[in-house]
């Protein structure tokens, strides 16, 4: 008895523990939380939604390179795509080109010691991003640079939602084809996303790099990006939700908005604006699709629509207003980027090319089943007592 107390006590202590390390770390992280917004610049872009023409644009371009490869991933798997990736990396780092890599710690955690230091000795300068640590370790390891850009000698940009591994190739038996959004982007506009991939540079480091110029002033579209880092994204996202006049396209495989965004996405149904949001059918989580539930259904009986992809694991993270206004980026419809991540958001202002990016949205909904009340008294008891526990985790998700 004595013994069952004393273990009582000391998860209780352990919680407490776990919850003022929390708590302080967030305090600490919104003193030096750095948030990076540009004015709109010029370029051009090409969309990829797959992953096989992606990876084939993004290694010739690397194999292509003349001055230097500044890498920033959030994961990067340890399979033969992986591996010939890093191969490139190294191979250009051995031909003399200024070559960076930096992964986040935990999304990186397949990197091994030996894979670092052959990286190395062929030249490639490697960092791990959001390191872990004292104090606030449980804090840290929560907080995670989700951010996908490279550029290759400053004239070409790469930033989406697609990291590194063959599971983006729609290789993984469990979840099929991988439907995610990707840009590859050229012109004046990449220097600021260079300038983002070099703060977290500093930061991880404490070298300060300047962006290389751009010489060759590609494409006129407008191009605006915003680089968040648990702060302000909420404000983003609300910024972009009140200039809806018509419509509201939300993709994203996990939504779990704030109260905040949830009212300002109903007022925009009630003013007439068409909302439809396209979330996933399989989850990768076990809990963020329980969690989830409640908001969607919200949406519906509001009189929004809410589509679940299922030909394979949709992982893309846009939305499109009006076909005036896309957001493409790292950044997911959830508390975790809101609050805590690192992310980088692209957004444009094409109408034709966000009336080819709507048509892209719409044509996913055919493959795709309706979230109504049919689908949601179908659930197992066992899902929905999930959804309980889910709500309670639902800043961690």
């Amino acid at each position: 008895m004595i013994g069952l107390f004393a273990a009582l006590i000391s998860i209780f202590i352990l919680i407490l523990l776990v919850i003022l390390d929390f708590k302080m770390g967030k305090k600490a992280h919104k003193k030096q939380a750095r948030f990076l917004t540009f004015d709109k610049a010029k370029g051009d872009y090409k969309l990829y939604k797959n992953g096989a023409p992606l990876f084939e644009d993004l290694f010739q371009d690397l194999t292509d390179a003349r001055k230097q490869i500044d890498v920033l991933f959030y994961l990067i798997a340890d399979d033969e795509i992986s591996l010939q990736f890093i191969d490139i990396l190294k191979k250009k780092a051995k031909q003399g080109l200024t070559v960076r890599l930096m992964v986040d710690r935990l999304g990186g955690y397949k990197i091994k010691p030996a894979m670092i230091q052959k990286m190395r000795e062929a030249g490639v300068q490697f960092s791990f991003a959001s390191k872990l640590g004292f104090p606030y370790f449980f804090y840290k390891v929560n907080r995670r640079n989700h951010r996908k850009i490279l550029i290759i000698d400053g004239k070409i940009g790469y930033a989406g939602g697609f990291n590194i591994g063959k599971n983006y190739l729609g290789e993984n038996p469990k979840f099929g084809e991988w439907r995610d959004y990707h840009l590859r982007l050229i012109g004046p506009a990449v220097s600021h996303l260079h300038t983002i991939l070099l703060d977290d540079w500093l930061v991880e480091t404490g070298e300060k790099i300047e962006p290389l110029p751009i010489s060759d002033h590609l494409g006129d579209k407008e191009i605006r990006f915003v680089a968040t880092d648990g702060t302000r994204l909420e404000h983003e996202f609300i910024a972009m939700i009140q200039q809806a006049e018509t419509e509201i396209y939300i993709g994203t495989p996990y939504f779990i908005p704030t109260e905040k965004m949830m009212t300002e996405l109903i007022q925009a149904i009630h003013r007439g604006v068409h909302l439809h949001i396209m979330v996933p059918l399989k989850a990768d989580h076990p809990l963020v699709k329980p969690a989830a539930t409640p908001y969607l259904q919200r949406i519906c009986q509001e009189g929004g629509t809410v589509s679940m992809f299922d030909d394979g694991f949709y992982h893309a993270k846009v939305m499109i207003i009006d076909e005036k206004l896309a957001d493409i980026g790292t950044a997911n419809f959830d508390l975790r980027s809101l609050f805590l991540n690192k992310e980088v958001n692209t957004l444009v202002y094409d109408p034709a090319f966000i009336k080819e990016l709507k048509a892209m949205f719409l044509e996913d909904t055919l493959n795709a089943i309706a979230l109504d009340e049919e689908w949601l008294a179908k659930r197992s008891l066992t899902t929905k007592i999930s959804g309980k526990i889910a709500i309670l985790l639902r800043p961690l998700l």
